[in-house]
């Protein structure tokens, strides 16, 4: 077996590819047929990739090629995302900027520019790479995010959500990076772990002096914005008197884990329902302190059945309306004043009074001191919990209340809803989670107060007037410009409208909008809509996406949105999940974790197709443990594909024209081929996994290891028999139909092949192989399963009893179990030449009494009879002849004269079996009793001793 050299087929593969645009006339060859809109999750290109944009790219690049073969005229343009504060973090660092302030001194247009150079500058160079692995899409002309055109269409669907009444502008608790000063949106955020100091805290009951509220927080921060107490109706609090005489208010359940944590001793007064303590009025904490405005209805219990639950704190809520969306839910219902005194840079304002100017979450130990000083902190103690994080920065983020623009997504939940259950969701539980996510959907902060990103389209003028701008020709229109400018800031900024209302020059919010917003118009803004229309009517929404889980809350979630609220309709209709690409044991691949594996060693060391195929050897939307072990399995099976391929090319060169009458095996094989052409409903249906499988097992079984030694010697060079064409005819016929089958998920092995059997074009060229119903014979392939089964047994007999594979016996007896005697009389009758052949026996027997040093196989029990010793001899010396014949370089078809010396007697049994030995060596001569020729060798066999020679005939 020679190993199958990779770099030489690729390279050889590429070139050609490359010198006779095989990519282009494959397109071309599908121009104007049924369209297969396939859309590309933009990736910002910030460098290399790695293993899981690999395997993204890969899976992608499966899908559109079969697609292709099964007709259809694929969009394959891939796609990079330019914007956002994840580039402008870059350039900062870059710049060793750490605020919003150095980029103001900076200037917003350079800025803006090294944004924009930093975002471009890796594009080419991940699209080789991409283009490295086989990979086929329009690499030329990607859709970037920043272009004109695209920004257009951003601008269309902003506009159709306004028009539409679901862009409003309020005031409203959002998560925001204090470092970044922007928001971060609710599918934005990561959590890690972090340890905060938690404090239980009194706030004196007004008007009584010795009465208590106590509350639990983790964000003593938030306490200068408190206005409120939230307690649950049904749930039973307590008045418990402490040991100097004050009286503190908590929740029974939760009163001695607190005195225990303290080592205090208490009174229980009285016990009542917490729907008896609405409306109480108590001090605000830390109130001598800060500087506040009056406030009529702060500093009260308010009641609520969904926010207060008893599994940590006191059963008594801090509300900080300003601070929290459960908080501005319960407490704007309440009537609670929405404080917040902090700005979105993090620092506290002047209504902080003397923590003003202080950062959020770093002053929270003066604040601690400060509530110990007055005597209003009962206890702390650390607490590790999940805290939301900015995902471009890592910093910790503050909820604060902020004035933005939002989408009203609340407002068509039920239509987000109704329009993914028309999804077809591969596996369908992730359609189910994507259900649960939208479920849960507040409104979209959608603007933010960065540079980098595409400008929000609003106009605003100072009688109150608004105007939202969705094109550029709505634009020029309106405003002065001449002729199409960069619709980036600082440009757009400077473009003025004139107010209808009062004449007035109107300005720009100088906002941008979210980062996933850009992603989320992908579908038609990619396509150039609205200026162009023709794509966007012929195509829209997409057939095919298939990205990570983390897309859930990402580009499916904007997407999801945005297609809503311009078209009233979900954007995709089928959406593929795959994982994320683990280690072995199971931890995510990291250069900081030692476990990173650059998809270019994979290459270097197995080539593309290897990669490839161990990819898409399991479900894609299970997390994928890569294993260098596995892969090395991987290549062990193209070897065999090759070698299969090098029998084909050497014994079948040629394919008759037409079909012989076929042997039992033939039609067994070609059954078991149109068998797993089938299965290209799977893949259809995205499960590619099973197609990939399914070639796997009839490479490296049906079609190696059993087919091929089935007929092995009915395409011997010296075979003459009637059957041999009918294996010749289906060699090539099962080899084409399993390389068309390959070219998919290995283009380029497949190519290569293709090329070396048909010389023409591509086999990308070629349709995906049909199934041919009559040649499918469910019964041959079961009862050939039960051959290969009894045949496996057979050989771990000989095994066992210290007899050769090739030594052949004079039988073989097989003992039905109870129920199977029919069914075997038929494989028999119908396999029993395979059983010969196979099992290495001159006969078949079925018996009724016991093997006893039987093997026992799935529809019974077999055994061996005798060794027959002389044909045995014969093999060995056939074998010895054809080792020595590849030693000495002669090629399969060459004859040779050879001679044959031994004693007498078993010369005698090499004359009788002239013929047999003359076809097993590929002599066309022969001479017993002489020991001549260029080459020579020598063999013992039990016992005997023969000495042999060769030369090659002229």
């Amino acid at each position: 077996m020679s190993l199958y050299n990779f770099a030489e087929v690729e390279k050889e593969v590429l070139e050609y590819w490359k010198k006779n645009d095989i990519y282009g006339r494959v397109k071309q060859s599908r121009k104007d047929s049924k369209p297969f809109y396939f859309i590309d999750g933009p990736p910002y290109a910030t460098g290399s990739i790695h293993m899981g944009t690999a395997w993204n790219k890969i899976i992608k690049d499966v899908y559109l090629r079969f697609f292709r073969m099964l007709g259809y005229d694929v969009w394959d343009q891939p796609g990079y995302d330019t914007h956002g504060t994840p580039i402008e973090t870059k350039v900062e660092k870059e710049l060793g900027f750490k605020s919003k302030r150095d980029i103001e001194r900076y200037g917003v247009e350079p800025f803006v520019k090294r944004c924009r150079e930093f975002a471009t500058k890796y594009i080419d160079v991940m699209s080789g790479q991409f283009a490295n692995l086989g990979v086929w899409m329009d690499w030329k002309n990607p859709y970037l995010t920043l272009n004109n055109k695209y920004i257009e269409g951003a601008w269309f669907t902003f506009k159709k959500a306004f028009e539409n009444g679901f862009l409003y502008k309020g005031k409203y608790p959002v998560h925001v990076c204090p470092r970044c000063e922007t928001v971060v949106a609710y599918n934005e955020i990561e959590y890690a772990k972090q340890t905060d100091t938690s404090i239980y805290v009194k706030l004196r009951v007004k008007g009584q002096k010795n009465k208590f509220l106590v509350v639990w927080t983790t964000t003593p921060w938030t306490l200068p914005g408190n206005t409120g107490v939230m307690v649950h109706p049904d749930f039973t609090y307590v008045e418990a008197e402490m040991g100097n005489g004050e009286i503190w208010i908590v929740a029974k359940d939760k009163l001695q884990g607190m005195m225990d944590a303290i080592e205090a001793g208490y009174r229980i007064l009285r016990e009542f329902p917490g729907s008896e303590l609405k409306g109480m009025r108590y001090e605000g904490p830390l109130h001598d302190r800060l500087h506040l405005p009056a406030m009529t209805d702060a500093y009260r219990v308010i009641l609520s059945d969904r926010y207060v639950h008893l599994e940590e704190g006191t059963g008594l809520v801090h509300t900080a309306p300003g601070h929290g969306k459960e908080d501005f839910d319960a407490g704007t219902k309440a009537g609670l004043p929405a404080l917040c005194p902090v700005g979105i840079d993090g620092l506290l304002t002047k209504e902080a009074g003397k923590y003003a100017g202080k950062k959020a979450r770093a002053v929270d130990q003066e604040i601690i001191q400060d509530l110990e000083k007055d005597g209003m902190l009962v206890y702390k103690h650390p607490h590790t919990h999940d805290y939301p994080m900015c995902w471009r920065c890592e910093t910790p983020l503050l909820q604060i209340g902020v004035s933005q623009w939002f989408f009203k997504v609340t407002a068509v939940r039920d239509k987000l809803l109704s329009e993914n259950a028309k999804v077809n969701w591969v596996p369908k539980w992730a359609g189910e989670r994507f259900n649960d996510w939208l479920q849960n959907l507040g409104d979209w902060p959608i603007s933010r107060q960065r540079y980098w990103g595409i400008p929000l389209p609003i106009w605003e003028c100072g009688c109150g007037h608004i105007e939202v701008i969705g094109s550029y020709a709505e634009l020029k229109k309106k405003s002065s410009i001449k002729e199409e400018i960069d619709f980036h800031r600082p440009a757009i900024d400077g473009v003025k409208l004139s107010c209808p209302e009062c004449k007035e020059k109107m300005s720009r919010v100088p906002d941008v909008l979210d980062v996933w917003f850009d992603s989320g118009v992908c579908t038609w803004a990619s396509l150039d809509y609205p200026r162009r229309k023709d794509l966007f009517e012929k195509m829209w929404p997409s057939y095919f996406q298939t990205e990570g889980p983390d897309q859930f809350r990402g580009w499916w979630n904007s997407q999801m949105i945005t297609g809503v609220l311009t078209f009233g309709k979900a954007p995709f209709r089928n959406v593929l999940l795959h994982g994320f690409v683990m280690d072995v044991k199971g931890i995510k691949l990291s250069k900081s974790k030692g476990n990173f594996i650059d998809p270019q060693e994979v290459l270097d060391k197995y080539g593309r197709d290897v990669l490839r195929f161990y990819l898409m050897s399991n479900p894609v939307w299970n997390d994928f443990y890569f294993n260098w072990e596995e892969i090395k399995e991987v290549s062990r099976m193209f070897t065999v594909l090759w070698n299969t391929y090098a029998f084909v090319k050497t014994y079948a060169p040629k394919k008759p024209a037409r079909a012989p009458e076929l042997m039992v095996e033939d039609r067994w094989i070609i059954s078991r081929l149109n068998s797993l052409i089938e299965k290209k409903s799977d893949a259809e249906g995205f499960e590619m996994h099973k197609l990939v499988q399914g070639l796997r097992d009839f490479i490296l079984r049906d079609f190696s290891r059993w087919y091929i030694k089935i007929i092995r010697d009915r395409v011997s060079p010296w075979y003459e028999g009637r059957d041999k064409a009918a294996a010749e005819y289906t060699l090539n016929y099962v080899l084409e139909n399993l390389v068309r089958m390959l070219a998919p998920v290995t283009p380029l092995i497949a190519e290569k092949i293709h090329l070396d059997m048909h010389g023409r074009d591509s086999v990308h060229m070629e349709k995906w192989p049909r199934a041919d119903s009559g040649l499918i014979d469910k019964k041959i392939e079961e009862e050939m399963a039960v051959v290969e089964n009894m045949i496996e047994n057979m050989n771990a007999l000989r095994q066992e009893k210290g007899i050769k594979l090739r030594w052949p016996v004079r039988e073989a007896v097989i003992l039905p179990s109870e129920g199977n005697r029919e069914k075997l009389e038929s494989v028999v009758k119908n396999l029993g030449e395979v059983i010969k052949g196979m099992g290495n026996a001159k006969e078949i027997r079925l018996t009724k009494k016991d093997v006893a040093s039987g093997k026992e196989f799935s529809m019974g029990r077999v055994g061996l009879g005798e060794v027959l010793q002389d044909e045995a001899l014969l093999r060995e010396l056939v074998r010895n002849v054809q080792v020595s014949r590849k030693e000495n370089g002669l090629m399969v078809q060459d004859k040779i004269k050879a001679s044959f010396d031994s004693d007498a007697k078993t010369l005698e049994t090499l004359k009788h079996f002239k013929n047999e030995l003359m076809t097993g060596v590929g002599s066309e001569a022969v001479n017993f009793g002489k020991f001549e020729g260029e080459a020579k060798g020598a063999l013992d066999f039990e016992g005997a001793k023969i000495r042999f020679g060769f030369r090659k005939a002229a």
